[in-house]
């Protein structure tokens, strides 16, 4: 039975992997969200998992500072296997720890990771990965070396975000509006970016 399952898993991923090639990260515009946004809500029933709301078209449309050019969308043979919305946010806004107010000089603004989703499917291709790699790079290349965002404690995301070494607060986090136990992160772009 194990031998089977093992062969079976193996030639699962020996497919999924040699369609690694066909992946492709571009910027998601808003055009292309527009264009895309069935696909792009379809992967939203990863959302239902940790007990998030999902997101619908008002969501996906929401204008945020920079949003569109912060976000990126991942494509396999065409097909949306994932994506990514970034923005600015303010760091005076509610919902967010009172700490950052204090640790901010010419602007209140700070790149933040609203969301991060990938087919649950393919996920072992990388996508989170190249995903991320595309946001932090952009962010870089707009002048940004610091990156926050957080995640519910319960979110087997976490994992992925320990990996890649962003930097965790320790303090549980419960400034979300719903009062979620989440991690609070605050992590330096360039660091981060030399584990990927």
């Amino acid at each position: 039975k194990y031998y089977k399952l093992e062969l079976c898993q193996n030639y699962m991923a020996d497919a999924i992997l040699q369609t690694a090639e066909d992946l492709h990260i571009a910027p998601l515009t808003k055009q292309l969200a527009l264009h895309q946004a069935e696909s792009i809500l379809a992967l939203e029933n990863n959302w239902k998992e940790i007990g998030d709301e999902p997101w619908n078209l008002e969501n996906l449309m929401y204008e945020l500072p920079e949003k569109w050019e912060l976000s990126h969308i991942a494509l396999n043979h065409g097909g949306v296997i994932g994506y990514q919305i970034g923005c600015l946010r303010d760091v005076r806004d509610k919902g967010l720890p009172d700490y950052l107010q204090h640790t901010v000089k010419d602007s209140y603004l700070l790149p933040y990771l609203k969301k991060i989703v990938v087919d649950r499917d393919a996920r072992v291709l990388g996508v989170g990965k190249r995903l991320i790699k595309s946001f932090l790079e952009k962010l870089l290349e707009k002048g940004h070396n610091r990156l926050i965002f957080r995640v519910r404690t319960d979110n087997p995301a976490v994992k992925f975000y320990e990996k890649l070494r962003f930097t965790q607060r320790e303090e549980i986090d419960r400034t979300r509006p719903d009062g979620v136990a989440s991690y609070f992160y605050d992590s330096s772009v360039s660091d981060v970016l030399k584990n990927l």
